[in-house]
């Protein structure tokens, strides 16, 4: 099993793992650690997919969410794609806040020009460069989060790979995809 590994921080960081096992041994164990009571995480496992998160007593506002999907690379090999994300709401809050802080931006360019044209001060233009300011800001916070959800990733990337070393451990059983 190889891990891919990232040297700088990304938005929404992601891994892969070559498998060794059919994918579908591993979407198994993920759903039997899952149904285990003491399950440091929570989630679902679907046909080729998972979405794990922290359990919900445990989480925080900035707590991750993993997303790992199972399939098989044009050369037969299995592998696991995992990718973590806040939580749908969080995303989707972020996602907002960059349209509406964009579209600030845009009108005051808009109505700084439109001032700029009549020979009006154009006080308006004013607004491009604080809103800017404020989606780099918005940027950054991201990292904030992943920086305070760091031990949470951690626990989320070590249960996938429980899963995947529990899944490499069974007795293979030979199937027509192979």
């Amino acid at each position: 099993m190889v891990a891919a590994v990232t040297d700088r921080p990304r938005m929404r960081p992601r891994f892969e793992v070559d498998l060794d096992v059919h994918g579908d041994a591993v979407l198994d164990s993920l759903r039997a650690l899952l149904a285990e009571p003491k399950a440091p995480v929570e989630g679902t496992v679907l046909t080729t997919q998972a979405e794990l998160t922290t359990r919900r007593a445990q989480a925080h506002f900035w707590s991750p969410y993993l997303s790992v999907e199972v399939s098989r690379d044009d050369d037969g090999r299995w592998r696991l794609r995992g990718r973590f994300a806040p939580e749908p709401n969080v995303w989707i809050l972020f996602m907002g806040i960059y349209g509406i802080l964009g579209m600030g931006a845009l009108a005051g360019l808009m109505y700084g020009l439109s001032q700029w044209i009549v020979r009006e001060p154009p006080w308006a233009l004013a607004g491009v460069p604080v809103a800017l300011g404020l989606i780099a800001f918005t940027y950054g916070a991201a990292f904030i989060g992943q920086g305070l959800g760091a031990a949470e990733m951690y626990t989320l990337r070590s249960f996938v790979d429980d899963a995947v070393a529990h899944a490499s451990s069974k007795p293979r059983v030979a199937d027509a995809q192979g």
